[in-house]
């Protein structure tokens, strides 16, 4: 009776915990599930991306493959999207998950390294005259509605900006589904000393891969950067077909020192000042060891000159006084 009434207890507990636990809203895929198809989805990205026809049609058909493999429809997929992108932990876990995955993935089949070599700054590090100096995450989801329409960030400069640097920012994005206004904006801020600012803009609608480039002109070269802010906004349509969420990954802000020339130095003899060293008049190379003989010719010598001071008060034989006539005494 005992050993009975202690399994009907943990029989009990059980359902209470199941009961308490909060239940996944109808059509919403459970963290497991949704990890797979991002992993696949991802992957069908990169597939689509290494083939030769039209990159748009390719990733449409992938994408459906995805989902047919699943067994979701691009409806729940969506809304599942919407739900965890609310949910900034559980997101962030799962998303995690999926980069992890994704690279192990491509490594295994050959899109990362093939991806690397066609990409001059996927190696790039946060040091050197060309750097990555992103400090966000990688990714982020931008939805349709009035929370989530808007991903920003916010860079102030340091010791390591200097005049006449060039920056690229560099993302990729995908609508998760399709829709005619599927359409989002993209903008660069930079703010200059002298209250300058300088902006990029840019629409952002099926390309995969984005590159928004800033290159201070004439008069901005000088200034000294003070910061950089951004954002990815997408607009909210009230209409039928709104805009699908959208997917922000392998985000990199890339810095770039101006290439600075080596002038030659001319030195004119004519320029020199009087009392500086006429290098046209050694008698010996600059890096030549000098003998004995030579080292006591160029030792400084003290010279001496005779000054002959004129007397200021000449005396003078007055006038009508006859002068002293010396005689010669015979």
């Amino acid at each position: 009776m005992k050993k009975a009434h202690l399994i009907l207890i943990l029989f009990s507990l059980i359902l209470c915990l199941q009961a308490c636990s909060p239940s996944l809203p109808s059509g919403i895929l459970d963290e497991d599930k949704m990890t797979d198809v991002l992993v696949d989805f991802h992957l069908a990205q990169g597939m689509a991306e290494a083939q030769g026809e039209n990159p748009d049609i390719t990733r449409y058909k992938y994408i459906q493959a995805v989902f047919k493999k699943h067994r979701i429809t691009e409806a729940e997929f969506d809304s599942s999207m919407i739900y965890y992108s609310g949910r900034a932990e559980q997101f962030t876990f799962i998303y995690n998950n999926v980069v992890n995955r994704v690279q192990a993935q491509a490594e295994r089949m050959g899109l990362e390294a093939a991806a690397a070599n066609r990409d001059r700054f996927a190696t790039l590090t946060n040091e050197g005259d060309t750097a990555n100096i992103w400090l966000g995450k990688d990714f982020a989801c931008v939805l349709p509605n009035r929370v989530g329409c808007v991903y920003s960030f916010q860079m102030k400069a340091d010791t390591t900006f200097r005049p006449g640097d060039s920056f690229i920012w560099r993302f990729k994005t995908q609508f998760v589904g399709r829709s005619m206004n599927n359409e989002a904006i993209a903008l660069l801020n930079f703010y200059y000393d002298k209250d300058t600012v300088a902006a990029v803009t840019d629409l952002l609608r099926n390309s995969l891969k984005n590159e928004m480039k800033h290159t201070p002109g004439k008069g901005l070269d000088t200034l000294n950067l003070r910061s950089i802010t951004g954002f990815i906004y997408l607009p909210m349509v009230n209409n039928a077909d709104p805009p699908k969420p959208l997917l922000v990954s392998e985000i990199k802000l890339v810095r770039m020192h101006k290439e600075v020339k080596k002038e030659e130095l001319k030195i004119k003899s004519d320029s020199l000042a009087a009392d500086s060293l006429d290098l046209d008049s050694l008698p010996f190379a600059p890096n030549q060891r000098l003998t004995p003989q030579q080292m006591r010719e160029n030792q400084p010598r003290e010279r001496k000159i005779n000054v002959v001071k004129e007397n200021p008060n000449p005396i003078h034989p007055q006038r009508g006084i006859p002068q002293r006539i010396r005689r010669n005494k015979k």
